[in-house]
């Protein structure tokens, strides 16, 4: 049975959250707008069956409806305990449940739970409706490479960086200032980086499990993320940037293949 306080926190998305879900604030999980590219491009990708089934079963039409909700409720008392990060030991590059998440409340492993929770139709239909709406999230956030950083600097939040005259921190500028918009929509984004995916990519991104995912933010991060090149100024360089806009195009592209692989095969 669904306990009240459980059923009550799919019952928190309303207009007052999403406003608050739209904002951009240092530290949120690839910022608002990387999570919504995430769900417009899984969307795109949806089996039509799946997508009526979202709407028919969850009252959901669109995945970016819901792509913030988990960060909406994560500061309200009461909220599940979900890690959106796993902080693999420092030194290491491969992710090990019993050192890196002994209370399995991390992403790597809270994606496991809940798509467990949606896949079982037993479930109360709050309960999967939850476990959905983290789903969307929490694909997204095991994607974003800094969320596989380390506990020491939080991250890359505890490490200043300089983009110019602008200040700010390494987690943040992967979080969201590294998504090349270049004038367009969220969704337009979306669709161009699905109209850029190619039969090969689509087909090695397609499945895998969140532990494989885990182990490859972390090797972006040690690789690139962590990797900070600086002028003479304390500025990071082009180079560092432009190598950070690859890195992010491409995990954006690999979490929006993933979470529609994942929908498709549970609500099929």
């Amino acid at each position: 049975m669904l306990s009240a306080s459980r059923t009550s926190w799919v019952g928190l998305l309303t207009g007052g959250l999403l406003a608050v879900a739209g904002a951009a604030a240092p530290g949120w999980a690839w910022g608002p707008e990387g999570h919504r590219i995430v769900a417009h491009l899984a969307e795109l990708r949806l089996d039509t069956a799946v997508r009526n089934t979202l709407e028919r079963d969850f009252n959901i039409k669109h995945l970016a409806s819901i792509a913030n909700w988990a960060d909406a409720i994560k500061k309200q008392p009461g909220a599940p305990d979900v890690l959106h990060y796993t902080n693999i030991a420092e030194g290491e590059w491969v992710y090990v449940q019993s050192r890196d998440c002994p209370r399995r409340n991390c992403v790597t492993e809270k994606i496991v739970e809940y798509r467990d929770i949606l896949a079982d139709r037993t479930r109360p239909r709050e309960e999967r409706e939850e476990a959905l709406r983290f789903l969307v999230h929490l694909v997204a956030d095991v994607h974003q490479p800094m969320h596989m950083g380390n506990a020491r600097d939080r991250g890359g939040n505890e490490i200043a960086v300089r983009i110019g005259n602008r200040h700010t921190n390494l987690h943040a500028l992967w979080d969201s200032g590294l998504i090349a918009l270049g004038g367009r929509s969220l969704l337009q984004y979306a669709r161009s980086l699905h109209a850029g995916l190619t039969v090969q990519e689509a087909a090695q991104w397609d499945g895998g499990d969140p532990v494989a995912w885990t182990n490859e933010s972390r090797e972006l991060v040690l690789k690139y993320g962590y990797a900070l090149s600086k002028d003479r100024q304390g500025r990071l360089t082009r180079h560092y940037l432009k190598g950070g806009r690859r890195v992010i195009e491409m995990q954006l592209k690999k979490a929006g293949v993933r979470l529609a692989s994942l929908l498709n095969q549970i609500l099929k």
